[in-house]
């Protein structure tokens, strides 16, 4: 019988990791920031990659990302997307950054141009986005660094992003 005998609960216990660090909202200034996770078809969709991509993503042991996107309005950035990727070891995330390093046109277009460039350790790629014929168009450029396991993303859209606002930024992300 049951009877007499003490109910047990048992709770379950969830181990949760730490979310993977993205650069400070104090980084950016004046910008509005937004904070989500990524997944492989969030980074396929990037590179216009589909399935394939995804596939190859996979390979690599790509395990998770997060993204802090700030957006507004200023004299220097207009927009700021900060990424981290982890993966399940290097040459995953070194592999990741070299597919990006070498795809600026699958990327950003025809005239789209990719150079090697270091930050802090990380070893990468600094992509700068083909120019648009229209009169308003502000540079974008993206700089994609690996350093063990993780990769660091960073890019930026404005009226004033050089590379050495970008590089002085991604000396700023994690």
């Amino acid at each position: 019988m049951l009877s007499g005998l003490a109910a047990v609960a048992t709770a379950a216990v969830v181990v949760t990791a730490a979310p993977l660090p993205l650069l400070s909202p104090s980084a950016v200034p004046g910008l509005s920031a937004s904070t989500h996770g990524v997944g492989a078809h969030d980074l396929a969709a990037d590179l216009a990659g589909g399935p394939r991509f995804e596939r190859l993503l996979r390979t690599w042991g790509f395990a998770q990302g997060r993204e802090r996107d700030f957006q507004g309005e200023s004299h220097t950035l207009d927009r700021v997307v900060s990424r981290t990727l982890a993966f399940t070891g290097a040459a995953g995330a070194r592999a990741y950054v070299d597919y990006v390093g070498t795809h600026a046109t699958a990327l950003y277009g025809t005239g789209s141009s990719a150079s090697r460039d270091t930050s802090r350790g990380r070893t990468g790629f600094v992509l700068e986005a083909a120019a648009c014929a229209c009169h308003a168009a502000s540079p974008t450029m993206l700089a994609v660094v690996a350093r063990g396991a993780r990769v660091t993303w960073l890019e930026a859209n404005g009226g004033g992003v050089t590379r050495t606002v970008l590089l002085a930024l991604l000396a700023r992300a994690p």
